[in-house]
């Protein structure tokens, strides 16, 4: 049994112990928009998954509000993308952006030979779009969840790069959120998608809206799950921003702030997630806010009950630069042998740029994707200056432990106990390692009391 912080159900005793987030390192950007179809933005939202011997990614563009694309690139070593002009589609040339350095006086490499079709590497015009891998369903292992002027809609691919609509859609039709106050109607769009193991469901975390007692319109996270990503559950709203959440704007300068969206997944025995918290300044008269976006790390035990982890970001804005205006996620990390990647959209501007009343810099403004890394099982980790945790009866069948620790400025001692006495004290200090192996031969019911004193625990499993 491998034991993921922060859950902490497999101990039966715990004392001086805190849980804290783990640190990321952020580069980039690793794609940037350099197509007609991707004006200024080629970013996350979108999925980025680990097939065939490369790693395969899905993301947002888009040159107008009525005009997305869902584009596709691929790598080997994650930070060279190509985005490979595989399809042809029908694109509208007054719609699109010139070519960085052309003047817009040659487009010739993009066409096709069929009027009115360009070669690109579009391969749907949904917005806010998620890819997942159904390993379960071999004749459409691709499935793509996203919004349009209908919906939530869904599409089905063998391969990723050509999808099929279903003829059903809407999957989720279009949901209005009417404030009587501001006589605006919002709708539903970010939704982010994942596959569920626990529930053996697919689960959306689409966006809802509530009224406050200000009568202000706030995004909130919504929840609806489907067995066969098909026939969907009404959306119900599971999460919404509190006086906390508004503390934590004010204190960077902001009024209040919402939940842009939410990219739950699995994680151990339960949940966490990457929490877009959105800062926001004001209300345009038309249209929407003015503000500030960076993620922070959320945990939930069911899927349903989430909270912040920490009151500091998990994927900070930069002071200045390329990420330094809105930060949002592929719906799902990557979760590698060695350690975890978590690709993100940033841009160097902030959310309402792009209103009637904020025009874009279209010579400077980009959103663009970049690359946030964090060691194997490092979302979250246990320390305390004299910190112990006692689990509840395990069962060890090679005899092995396998601990995951930063030790260097600290120490984890391990007590192996059986039949309620100790029958071994194991001690990992001055080391840092994900994968460090204590074989005490010891097989059958046990327990272990966990000494932790100025280490970082980020995982233990025993096997």
């Amino acid at each position: 049994m491998k034991i993921l912080f922060p859950d902490m159900t497999p101990f039966a005793s715990i004392k001086g112990v805190a849980l804290k987030q783990g640190t990321i390192r952020k580069e980039g950007p690793v794609l940037f928009p350099q197509y007609p179809w991707e004006g200024i933005h080629a970013y996350l939202y979108g999925s980025v998954l680990e097939r065939e011997g490369q790693l395969r990614m899905w993301y947002q563009s888009y040159t107008t509000e009525d005009y997305f694309f869902v584009n596709y690139a691929r790598s080997r070593d994650g930070k060279i993308w190509e985005k490979p002009l595989l399809n042809k589609w029908r694109v509208d040339e007054k719609q699109l952006y010139p070519m960085p350095g052309t003047g817009g006086k040659d487009q010739s490499e993009f066409r096709s030979g069929s009027p009115g079709y360009w070669k690109t590497n579009i391969v749907s015009t949904y917005h806010i779009p998620s890819v997942i891998y159904d390993a379960d369903d071999p004749t459409a292992p691709y499935k793509l969840f996203g919004f349009t002027d209908k919906g939530y809609q869904v599409a089905f691919s063998r391969d990723g790069i050509r999808f099929k609509e279903y003829a059903g859609n809407p999957v989720i039709p279009l949901m209005r959120f009417p404030n009587p106050k501001t006589k605006k109607t919002w709708v539903s769009d970010v939704s982010p998608v994942f596959k569920d193991p626990l529930k053996k469901k697919f689960v959306a975390h689409v966006k809802t809206y509530v009224i406050d007692h200000e009568e202000r319109t706030r995004r909130s996270v919504g929840y609806s799950e489907s067995d066969d990503f098909i026939r969907w559950s009404q959306p119900e709203t599971i999460w919404t921003p509190s006086e906390a959440d508004d503390r934590l704007a004010v204190a960077r300068g902001f009024k209040w702030a919402d939940f842009y969206g939410l990219c739950g997944f699995n994680y151990g025995r339960g949940y966490l997630g990457l929490l877009w918290l959105f800062y926001l300044n004001y209300e345009f008269a038309k249209g929407t806010h003015e503000g500030k976006i960076e993620v922070f790390l959320a945990t939930s035990p069911d899927g349903k009950k989430w909270s912040r982890l920490s009151d500091e970001p998990f994927i900070p804005l930069s002071a200045s630069g390329w990420d330094s205006g809105m930060i949002t996620t592929a719906n799902l990390p990557l979760f590698r042998k060695e350690r975890i990647d978590l690709y993100y959209g940033g841009s160097n501007f902030s959310h309402g740029i792009g209103n009637a009343q904020l025009r874009y810099d279209e010579g400077s403004h980009r959103f663009s994707v970049g690359l946030a890394t964090l060691r194997k099982d490092g979302f979250v980790y246990a320390t305390g200056s004299k910190g112990v945790m006692t689990t509840k009866p395990l069962d060890s069948q090679k005899g092995t432990i396998e601990i995951n620790t930063d030790a260097t400025q600290g120490r984890v001692m391990i007590d192996l106990m059986k039949g309620g006495r100790s029958i071994g004290l194991y001690r990992i200090e001055g080391l840092d390692a994900s994968d460090h192996c204590i074989r005490t031969g010891v097989k059958g019911e046990i327990t272990l009391k966990v000494s932790v004193e100025g280490a970082k625990l980020y995982s233990l499993e025993v096997c």
